[in-house]
């Protein structure tokens, strides 16, 4: 009888609890269900007497270690700087691990010892990253059997808002996803391939400049590259490529307001800033500009980051979140990425009556028989509410359906594992799609990319 544990249980890990515990049920495995607030799962208790559900600090190691020992996987759902912890823990304890997060340099080092005692690491299989690997390796495999040479892969993905309920919120965003993550995107240096030319993007000109992106709807959105894209040519199996870029999507407008943020140097999240009890975010705000006269604030903004010219409409969307009130910070400490989190987690809440949205495209130029063609696969999923969000389905169920395809022993791969092989991508992606979750796609003759914007 296999036994599988879950670590966190927040709003974002409704389907993937949903559909686990409907499938322990039927498979008769034990299944352990950790978080510090598990009161709102004890009704799946009712018909199922094998599930166990656990109150625990899990930033704590002897309480993560209780839940874990006995189990034959863990299935962790908590922050992505926890999941190393995590990963040692399984180590120890003998047992597999699968997350939705990236790979960590740190995770690989681990995964290489996970390998040794013939363990699976399971990573990168949610959403972005995830289904993008699936969806993406599935086309390119295909094409590949065709005899298509891939010349060129850029893949974009967003966790946005539907149109029809931004209401009055300038930057056409709220939290659909970790707040943290969120906050700290983009963070380090990103490499990728355009044209023939590799791509070295800081973080400080990241959302400097973004591109135009259009979908097959006609929608058009901004998007930034997104860490080391050209790491994944590897992964792919990729040569000889003239574009290799991996994406973020935004409405468009965000990229400038929150480059803003950026240069400002409030996205910072290496150290504690000075907070002093009683401190306004004014106070907060106004010791990022130059000088102490901020009677024109857009004037200090634009002073402070040396770009006379910048937009107002982009320091509009800076005013609107409050971060120039009198209003009071909360938390008595943190980084000045905290302190804004603290703050953007009041104006971009997600209401229960709010629906998210996940938008994902892939470009994939190849040549076949002497002509050149565009593969377009586009995916556009809208969630049913603040509880049941397209982010809680898209990373949930593919991390959901990979796991169930190692526990039915129908894989036979150990160490760190990524979703690109065809025995995990092909029955999750058709299982995926019984829920909705489907690509649009067709083939272009021309060969299609992204555009700067006017």
């Amino acid at each position: 009888m296999a036994s599988i544990a879950v670590l966190g249980a927040g709003r974002s890990a409704g389907y993937f609890i949903e559909y686990f515990v409907g499938l322990c049920r039927e498979q008769n495995w034990k299944l352990k269900i950790a978080d510090l607030n598990v009161d709102h799962l004890k009704h799946y208790q009712e018909n199922f007497p094998l599930l166990e559900l656990v109150s625990a600090e899990l930033s704590k190691e002897e309480e993560r270690e209780t839940v874990i020992s006995g189990c034959d996987w863990v299935v962790s759902l908590l922050p992505a700087f926890m999941h190393p912890d995590v990963a040692k823990n399984c180590l120890s304890a003998g047992c597999n691990l699968a997350t939705a997060s990236y790979v960590s340099d740190e995770m690989k080092v681990l995964g290489e010892q996970a390998a040794e005692k013939g363990l699976v690491f399971l990573n990168e299989c949610g959403l972005d990253p995830g289904i993008d690997h699936m969806s993406a390796m599935k086309i390119m495999d295909e094409l590949r059997t065709k005899g298509a040479t891939i010349t060129g892969f850029q893949s974009y993905c967003g966790g946005l808002i539907a149109p029809d309920y931004l209401q009055d919120n300038p930057w056409k965003y709220k939290f659909s996803w970790n707040p943290r993550n969120v906050i700290l995107a983009g963070n380090g240096t990103s490499t990728g391939l355009k044209d023939g030319t590799m791509k070295v993007i800081p973080y400080q000109r990241n959302f400097q400049f973004p591109v135009k992106i259009q979908l097959h709807t006609g929608d058009e959105y901004d998007g930034y590259m997104n860490r080391d894209s050209l790491s994944y040519q590897s992964v792919y199996n990729l040569e000889n490529l003239n574009t290799m870029i991996r994406g973020t999507l935004r409405y468009p407008g965000y990229c400038r307001a929150w480059n803003i943020f950026i240069h400002l140097g409030i996205t910072d999240n290496s150290y504690l800033y000075p907070l002093k009890a009683g401190m306004t975010y004014q106070e907060f705000f106004h010791s990022f500009l130059n000088g102490n006269d901020h009677n024109d604030i857009s004037a200090s903004i634009k002073n402070t980051l040396g770009m006379p010219e910048y937009e107002q409409e982009a320091i509009d969307k800076i005013i609107w979140t409050g971060i120039n009130s009198n209003e009071l910070i909360s938390i008595e400490e943190g980084s000045p990425a905290a302190i804004l989190q603290e703050l953007l987690e009041q104006k971009w809440k997600l209401e229960k009556e709010d629906k998210d949205l996940v938008v994902m495209q892939h470009l994939i130029n190849y040549s076949l028989n002497g002509d050149e063609f565009t593969f377009r696969s586009s995916l556009s999923i809208q969630g049913d509410g603040s509880y049941n969000t397209a982010m809680s389905k898209t990373v949930g169920l593919p991390l959901a359906m990979a796991v169930k395809q190692f526990l039915f022993k129908t894989i036979d791969l150990k160490g760190i594992v990524v979703p690109i092989y065809p025995e995990i991508y092909n029955p999750v992606l058709t299982e995926l799609e019984q829920y909705g979750i489907c690509f649009i796609e067709e083939t272009i003759s021309e060969p299609v990319s992204e555009s700067k914007p006017e």
